[in-house]
């Protein structure tokens, strides 16, 4: 440090003293005892003492890692290699490899491909005497030691729909139910006599169309129980309560259905 004159206006009035300023030159030496000349807490924490571990600092320090704080401590790039290494790699800083988050650790399951008796012991069990010893032995296996054994292979009903293994047919249970396809023998989703007859032959009335008349589309329209026209049936859509009375009647459902077979 040095003594210096330091002169300083305000309100249009001049000051002049004398004080102490930092060195300009130099900057304070690391392991001085004193944090000065541009030192802080990570590049002398000697004289300044430790940085305080604060995630999103944009500083790796103290007890943060990539599976604490990935935003300030980056993973080794293994990363998207398509195995999940249970020590290093989880689905929250990398779901590539390790599939959503959705399996936890302590509800009672030990998830194939997901959780082993090193990454979730308090589902799996704790490891086997010898685990980690380079050799899987007899009484180890992919779950119970994938330090030796390596790590489980995806499986069905793991939370991760893994593509080239799983779909919907395989596996509606991680990939979701199949959308509907006509000819897939169930009459569903957007499906109707007239778009898919195949599934929904149920659904398709026999009432004959009405050629010539604009003001006929609705099923709803025959008699109350025309013959070959169960709708119109008591009970039937057209007549749910059997009173003989349309009254009641679905007309929207009428009019679709017979939009469908008369098109």
């Amino acid at each position: 440090m040095t003594t210096a004159t330091i002169t300083a206006a305000s309100d249009g009035t001049t000051t002049t003293g004398t004080g102490t300023t930092a060195p300009t030159t130099g900057g304070g030496a690391c392991g001085d005892g004193t944090c000065d000349g541009g030192e802080y807490c990570e590049t002398c924490p000697e004289d300044c003492g430790g940085c305080e571990a604060v995630c999103g600092d944009g500083m790796c320090v103290g007890a943060e890692d990539c599976l604490a704080c990935a935003s300030d401590c980056e993973c080794a790039p293994y990363c998207g290699n398509g195995t999940c290494d249970m020590q290093l790699e989880n689905c929250f800083n990398c779901a590539s490899d390790c599939g959503a988050c959705g399996v936890a650790c302590g509800d009672d399951t030990c998830t194939p491909g997901r959780e082993d008796c090193l990454s979730c012991a308090a589902d799996c069990g704790d490891c086997p005497a010898g685990c980690n010893d380079g050799t899987c032995g007899p009484d180890e296996n992919c779950t119970s030691c994938p330090a030796d054994c390596d790590v489980c292979p995806p499986a069905c009903g793991d939370g991760t729909c893994d593509v080239g293994l799983d779909d919907c047919d395989s596996c509606p249970q991680d990939c979701g139910a199949c959308p509907p396809v006509c000819g897939d023998g169930t009459c569903n989703g957007a499906e109707t006599c007239g778009s898919c007859q195949a599934d929904c032959e149920a659904l398709c009335t026999p009432c004959a169309c009405k050629d010539g008349d604009p003001n006929f589309n609705n099923v709803c329209h025959w008699p109350p129980s025309t013959p070959a026209c169960p709708p119109t049936a008591p009970g039937g859509y057209c007549d749910p309560n059997g009173d003989g009375s349309y009254d009641d009647g679905d007309w929207q459902k009428g009019y679709f259905e017979y939009a469908d077979k008369c098109p």
